[in-house]
C-alpha cells in the first residue's frame, strides 16, 4: 500500500509545474522554518510545513486539511503528497549541508510498514540522502504502536533520523518515546509559554529537558516568539530552537544570519561563551 500512495504522490508532484501542487481543489506549497542550535548558534536544518488554499484563496490551516483528508480516508494519501512536494521545493533551494524535517503522521507512518525503503528511494530521487531527512512523528493518536515502532527502526535504518513533534501537546507520553527513542524530541509551544507565565511551570521544565536527555534524546523548543522564552529555554537546557522570534515560516531558505546573531546575542545575555557559527 505504501509503495501506491508513494507512486502516486510522485507522479502527481513531477506533473506539477512550480512550487505549488493542486489537490482536490486546494493549492497546497511548503514554507520552511529554521531551526538553530544552542551550542553552534547556527542553523541546522529547515522544517517544512504545508500551506494550503482553497479555490476561493482562502488559507487552510493544516490541521483543518488534514482533518478533512483522514475523515474522508485521504490523510494517508496527502501525508505523501506533502512528503513529495516538501522534497521537491527543498531540491530547489538546497544548500548542500542542512537538514531537511519533514512531518509524517503517525497513522500514515504505520501504512509504510514493510515498504519504508519506497520513502528512501523518494528522498534520493529528489537528490538528498536519508542522513539528511529527519523524520517527525507528529504527536497524534496511532492505532498500532508497536508497528508504528517497526516503521520508526526501518526509517531508521535507512539512514533518517527520527523526532516526535509538539511533545506536552494532547495525547503527550513518555512510552512513546521509551518505545521509539527518537534522535529528538520538540517540545509544543504551550510548554515554554507556560514556563515563561508561571514559576512553578518554569522550574519544572529542566526537569522535562533532562528527563529527555536521560532517555538519549536532543530536546528543541519550537514556538519561540520572545527573549524571555529562548532564555527560559536556553536556561532549561535545550539544545535547539525554532520560533517566529528568529525566522518566520517562508516559501524560500531565507538568511541565517538574523537567527544566527540572535542566538549569539542570547548567549551573551546568559553569560555563556559564543562558539564558532558552523552548520552541520
Amino acid at each position: 500500500m505504501a509503495e501506491s500512495f508513494c507512486r502516486v504522490a510522485e507522479d502527481l508532484v513531477r506533473a506539477g509545474s512550480g512550487e505549488a501542487l493542486l489537490w482536490e481543489g486546494c493549492e497546497l506549497f511548503t514554507h520552511f522554518q529554521p531551526l538553530y542550535s544552542a551550542r553552534r548558534h547556527a542553523c541546522i536544518g529547515y522544517e517544512a510545513l504545508v500551506r494550503a488554499r482553497d479555490a476561493a484563496g482562502q488559507a487552510i490551516t493544516p490541521p483543518a486539511l488534514f482533518a478533512e483528508a483522514f475523515a474522508n480516508g485521504q490523510g494517508v494519501q496527502l501525508d505523501w503528497i506533502c512528503r513529495a512536494l516538501h522534497l521537491r521545493n527543498f531540491a530547489r533551494l538546497d544548500p548542500g549541508d542542512r537538514k531537511l524535517y519533514l512531518n509524517v503522521h503517525p497513522e500514515a507512518a504505520v501504512q509504510d510498514s514493510g515498504s519504508a525503503a519506497e520513502f528512501g528511494d523518494l528522498v534520493r530521487f529528489y537528490g538528498l540522502v536519508p542522513r539528511r531527512v529527519c523524520v517527525e512523528i507528529l504527536e497524534d493518536g496511532c492505532a498500532d504502536e508497536p508497528l508504528l515502532r517497526k516503521v520508526v527502526a526501518a526509517y531508521r535504518a535507512l539512514g533518517c533520523s527520527i523526532a516526535m513533534d509538539d511533545f506536552g501537546l494532547g495525547r503527550s507520553n513518555f512510552d512513546r518515546i521509551v518505545s521509539l527513542r527518537p534522535d529528538l524530541v520538540k517540545l509544543d509551544r504551550s510548554i515554554i509559554s507556560r514556563a515563561v507565565g508561571d514559576e512553578t511551570a518554569r522550574r519544572l521544565l529542566p526537569g522535562i529537558v533532562e528527563l529527555l536527555h536521560e532517555a538519549g534524546s536532543h530536546v528543541a523548543v519550537e514556538g519561540v516568539e520572545c527573549a524571555e522564552e529562548a532564555l527560559a529555554a536556553l536556561d532549561a537546557g535545550a539544545d535547539e530552537l525554532q520560533g517566529h522570534y528568529f525566522a518566520m515560516p517562508a516559501a524560500t531558505l531565507q538568511a541565517e544570519g538574523f537567527g544566527s546573531s540572535v542566538m549569539v546575542r542570547l548567549a551573551r545575555m546568559r553569560g555563556a561563551p559564543v562558539g564558532v557559527r558552523i552548520a552541520g
